[in-house]
């Protein structure tokens, strides 16, 4: 299994020039130019700090950035790789060059714990930010986010047990199902992409994460989790009447499937039924390297092991389709 890289790492030009979305010819004529140079130089190598990619990344922003698109991932049903596929496909468009924050809004903190962030670690999280009560000050969102370990492009806002508390506060708080939307106002500008790992139910959490989300992706891995569709999308239609923006289906996404076996077509039918031209094309198959990777607090589309493919194809696929959503 490949080496972490660390958030503090330095960088080749043809390494920044991928984190800024720009070619490597593009970053060394700026450089020429006297705009883009890099703090250290071995040679005629060019090396780029972290804080070197912050300041491009400033510098170009102006000329590149397109509105942050937030994705509610949602299913009541548990056990349908939601937060495998979270982790991996904000990754997967981390190291594409896009700046990614994931919002882990489930109490269990499962998408933490893949991200090496133990809860008990955690001193703030976005329980905090919602509304949980303690004697200390309220944070924002910006407050509990913090770089992983992975990839300077990759944010998280970790989670915590006393979010299932901060949800049953929230009962009783007036504008209760907006406390996320307006809680992420604050970054929108810091990224291009926002994922919302929400919790295995149809509460309040769920609500929020729907309400706060341009689009809402929904993992599917069998005629389980397709039962409770047909509710979820009548909810999500039901928080778009609330929302202070439209919330798009992006669709569904297979996961975890068999892919040689008659029931995955099955599945992929029954799936499609529902979906119709919202049913993604890339299809997640069940693989023992992407459960020992997730086990072991790697998420796979960092380890350069090619079971992480799908999740990269999966990433291409999302961009299209917001693209399409957006145009129509």
């Amino acid at each position: 299994m490949a080496t972490k890289r660390h958030a503090t790492d330095n960088f080749t030009v043809t390494q920044a020039a991928h984190l800024l979305g720009l070619s490597a010819e593009t970053l060394r004529r700026m450089d020429r130019r006297g705009d883009a140079s890099p703090s250290l130089r071995h040679g005629t190598r060019r090396i780029y700090t972290q804080d070197d990619i912050s300041r491009l990344r400033d510098l170009v922003s102006g000329r590149k950035r397109k509105a942050c698109t937030t994705i509610a991932l949602v299913n009541q049903k548990g056990g349908v790789g939601k937060t495998t596929i979270s982790i991996n496909l904000a990754g997967a468009l981390a190291t594409q060059g896009h700046r990614v924050l994931i919002v882990d809004f489930d109490p269990q903190a499962n998408c933490s714990f893949g991200l090496d962030v133990l809860w008990n670690d955690v001193e703030a999280s976005i329980a905090d930010v919602i509304g949980y009560e303690t004697s200390g000050p309220s944070r924002t969102l910006g407050e509990v986010t913090r770089p992983t370990i992975y990839h300077p492009n990759l944010h998280l806002a970790p989670s915590h047990l006393n979010l299932a508390a901060a949800e049953m506060m929230l009962h009783n708080a007036l504008g209760r199902e907006m406390k996320l939307d307006k809680a992420i106002d604050s970054v929108r500008n810091d990224y291009d992409f926002i994922f919302i790992d929400a919790p295995p139910s149809l509460g309040l959490l769920s609500i929020n994460a729907m309400v706060a989300s341009d689009a809402v992706l929904i993992p599917i891995d069998g005629a389980f989790s397709l039962e409770g569709v047909r509710q979820l999308l009548h909810t999500r239609k039901g928080c778009a009447e609330l929302s202070r923006h439209p919330i798009h289906v992006l669709g569904g996404v297979l996961n975890r499937q068999r892919l040689i076996t008659s029931n995955a077509t099955v599945i992929l039918e029954m799936a499609s039924s529902i979906f119709g031209k919202r049913m993604f094309q890339t299809v997640i198959p069940e693989r023992t390297a992407v459960d020992s990777s997730t086990a072991a607090r790697f998420p796979i589309v960092f380890t350069g092991e090619t079971e992480a493919e799908p999740y990269f194809f999966l990433a291409d696929e999302v961009v299209r389709n917001l693209s399409e959503l957006t145009s129509s």
